[in-house]
């Protein structure tokens, strides 16, 4: 405690303080949530996103983000409402607009979706594993990632941060406030080592989203 509090029930009162290797800021994250205003008609779907469960205790989850950096509210689904891979495809296809990629995990229950998206629609549909090598190098060019899931997590730090000045706009959502706060990270030399999914689930206690 404070951290478990944070990250497990969003609860940001419970401390004041960052953890040192958190990999986003807090501040950063408030921010973007405090420039995020409803909108209608939403702009262009540019990257719908999805987070794969398939019943337990876990959530489906799908992300958008539309033009000028704003993403949308989280669509949530319990585990018991996406028994299997066409459900969690048939909420992706209802969820999509445009000509948006999607882009959807596909480490374990994920590869089932995402073999019914790929052969059902026409759209992009990119299979996401975290695991697999960095694609890039940070922002100065200087850094490199051990995985795809530190590069993802740390564009996303890139994105948030203010002098970079993208207006990024995040939902005051407390489950993704907390989500996003819940990386840490590592030097490892000149590689960025974002902390893996289980090393967050044994500090506070849940899967982040």
């Amino acid at each position: 405690e404070p951290l478990r509090s944070q990250l497990l029930y969003g609860d940001f009162s419970a401390g004041v303080e960052d953890d040192p290797q958190q990999a986003i800021p807090t501040a950063w994250i408030d921010m973007a949530m405090d420039r995020w205003k409803p909108r209608s008609p939403k702009g262009r779907m540019l990257s719908l996103a999805c987070d794969v469960s398939r019943g337990g205790r876990d959530s489906t989850v799908i992300a958008r983000r539309h033009e000028g950096m704003w993403f949308d509210v989280p669509l949530v689904y319990p585990g018991s409402a996406v028994p299997d891979g066409p459900t969690v495809a048939g909420l992706v296809i209802a969820a999509h607009r445009n000509t948006a990629a999607i882009h959807i995990d596909v480490i374990g229950v994920g590869a089932s979706p995402f073999d019914f998206l790929r052969s059902g629609t026409s759209h992009t549909v990119v299979g996401v594993n975290v695991s697999e090598a960095a694609l890039g190098l940070d922002q100065s060019g200087r850094l490199r990632f051990k995985n795809q899931r530190s590069e993802l997590v740390w564009r996303m730090r890139e994105a948030l941060d203010p002098a970079n000045d993208t207006g990024i706009a995040l939902p005051p959502d407390k489950r993704l406030r907390a989500d996003l706060a819940s990386f840490t990270w590592e030097m490892q030399g000149t590689t960025v080592y974002v902390h893996s999914r289980d090393q967050i689930i044994k500090r506070i206690g849940r899967s982040p989203d």
